[in-house]
């Protein structure tokens, strides 16, 4: 804000939000051994406060990811100059001079759940044609856990009263993917491996408070605060705050009777989501058919899976290894859940796809790099020979937790291969989990007919014989899942309504509305592998 008292602004909101990480986080730090870390063999960090320790979020994080999503809802560069400004290289001598942005934003730090700490997990390469790790892509690197919770501060500017309105706007529009979108699309996503169903986060609670820097109370009010106190009072204002922007601002608008502006604040947000995506919704259950060919709906067979970690404090010393559980996070408790995975299950899916991409492009005898560019276009690459890594537009949108399942301990041992005995100091136990189901929601961005081609082939192969399996001791049996439902909804971001189809029913029942749609997508994969129009290949 300028020293200069003329350029102070009429009015000013000072704005505090207390986010929940919903699944583990990633927010890493800008320089690899910060001053107050020891040295470790830990190979990634968590961002944290130099003076402190804290694990932190840095404004310049939120503030991008705000930028990103009002980017995304309006489309609209101007919208967005407005209120965060823009600086000398996005603009034209003929068109704008460079701005400050009128919403400030402080750095939050962490607050974690009760008994727990910063989690260090190890990462892996998988090869997704292999699907084995690769030799040397394995490191360390610190996760905030689920149930983390950032208390963060932000002031909004507002030159004059009669850009409070449009001001508003913008803001409840930046915010919007802070609250899930209310259920209706992917939120924002913090951090690193998003892809992977990391960084999930909610806004939990809001709360306002409107100055009006041309009257002396107010003035008074707020100037005669430090940081510290201002932070403190808005810390103390979430107990009891509404849980969503729009009502605390509408509230605030009404108290100081700006009841004008609170109708026009509402009207103006209620605005149809413009991002072109869609979404496949999957229940994946911990099983496999008993007729790989019959119809959906039959007899499932539980299998066991075992996605490895350590085990929990009161296991050790009990078992080896045991399956992956997280804190749920959702209400602020740290009760632990079996999750599906994140990078296993990813990897997973984009092995199946791979294979089918490949195995079709090899029967219409299409060009390998072909293939392989179509694929990594669609589901990310590393860098290799085929140039500079690529971002992935396919991801999940967050960790699945199995339900109605159980944990099943076993103990295995390692047989000679010449006597056929045991070998000594080789018994594992383990805790396994047996059967259950999660809910799965891929996210993809710009589809086109030829991924919703790929994903009907890849429903398939889910729905009936599970050749790819998840996790570890695959070869021993575990990790075989199984489509149950499937459907995909895309959204046009026109203001139409979405359309859903049940690749289920696009898979069994031939002569369905749903198989017609999946024959019409299946040549636009064709197409799309072999660079010839489908009727013209059949002529």
């Amino acid at each position: 804000m300028s020293d200069d008292p003329t350029d102070a602004p009429g009015l000013l909101w000072q704005i505090t939000f207390r986010l929940r990480l919903l699944s583990d986080t990633h927010v890493g730090a800008a320089r690899p051994l910060p001053r107050h870390a020891a040295e470790s063999d830990v190979d990634l960090r968590v961002d944290r406060d130099p003076l402190t320790g804290a694990p932190r979020l840095r404004a310049s994080t939120l503030a991008g990811l705000l930028r990103h999503e009002l980017a995304s809802c309006t489309g609209d560069p101007d919208s967005v100059h407005a209120l965060l400004g823009t600086n000398r290289e996005h603009t034209t001598s003929d068109r704008r001079a460079p701005s400050t942005s009128l919403l400030d934003v402080d750095d939050a730090l962490a607050e974690l759940p009760e008994d727990t700490t910063v989690a260090i997990r190890t990462g892996v390469r998988v090869d997704p044609a292999a699907g084995t790790v690769r030799t040397g892509r394995v490191w360390q690197w610190e996760i905030l856990p689920a149930g983390t919770v950032f208390t963060a501060h932000m002031r909004l500017r507002v030159p004059a009263p009669a850009d409070e309105a449009r001001l508003l706007t913008l803001l409840l529009l930046a915010t919007d993917g802070l609250t899930g979108r209310d259920g209706t699309g992917p939120g924002v996503r913090l951090g690193g491996r998003t892809g992977r169903g990391y960084g999930d986060v909610r806004a939990a609670h809001w709360a306002v408070r409107r100055y009006d820097l041309t009257d002396e109370h107010d003035w008074f009010a707020y100037h005669s605060r430090s940081w510290a106190e201002r932070w403190e009072h808005g810390a103390r204002a979430l107990s009891g705050a509404p849980e969503d922007l729009a009502t605390a601002l509408t509230g605030r608008l009404r108290a100081c009777g700006r009841t004008a502006t609170a109708a026009h604040l509402i009207a103006r947000t209620t605005r149809p989501d413009r991002r072109h995506r869609a979404e496949l919704h999957l229940t994946l259950a911990v099983a496999e058919r008993t007729d790989p060919l019959g119809r959906p709906g039959g007899e499932l067979r539980p299998g066991t899976l075992l996605l490895g970690d350590p085990p929990p404090p009161e296991r050790i010393g009990a078992v080896d290894r045991a399956h992956r559980h997280r804190p749920e996070g959702t209400d602020g408790s740290t009760r632990s859940v079996p999750v599906l995975g994140d990078t296993a299950l990813f990897a997973l899916l984009k092995r199946i796809a791979g294979r089918l991409v490949r195995d079709m492009a090899e029967h219409l005898r299409a060009p390998a790099a072909r293939w392989r560019e179509w694929h990594d276009g669609w589901w990310g690459a590393d860098t290799g020979r085929r140039g500079p890594p690529r971002p992935s537009r396919i991801g999940l949108r967050t960790t699945p937790v199995l339900t109605e399942g159980a944990s099943l301990t076993t103990t295995r041992l390692t047989v000679d291969a010449l006597f056929g005995d045991a070998v000594e100091g080789r018994l594992f136990t383990t805790d396994l989990y047996c059967g259950g189901t999660a809910e799965v929601i891929v996210d993809v961005r710009e589809p086109d007919d030829a991924v919703r081609g790929l994903f009907t082939l890849l429903v398939r192969e889910l729905a009936t014989v599970a050749f790819d399996a998840l996790g570890a001791d695959t070869g021993s049996g575990n990790g075989r899942l199984t489509a149950t439902r499937a459907h995909l909804t895309t959204h046009t971001g026109t203001g139409e309504p979405p359309r859903t189809v049940d690749l289920l029913a696009a898979v069994f029942e031939p002569d369905s509305a749903e198989a017609a749609a999946a024959r019409g997508w299946l040549d636009a994969l064709r197409t799309a592998l072999t660079g010839c129009d489908e009727a013209a290949r059949r002529r």
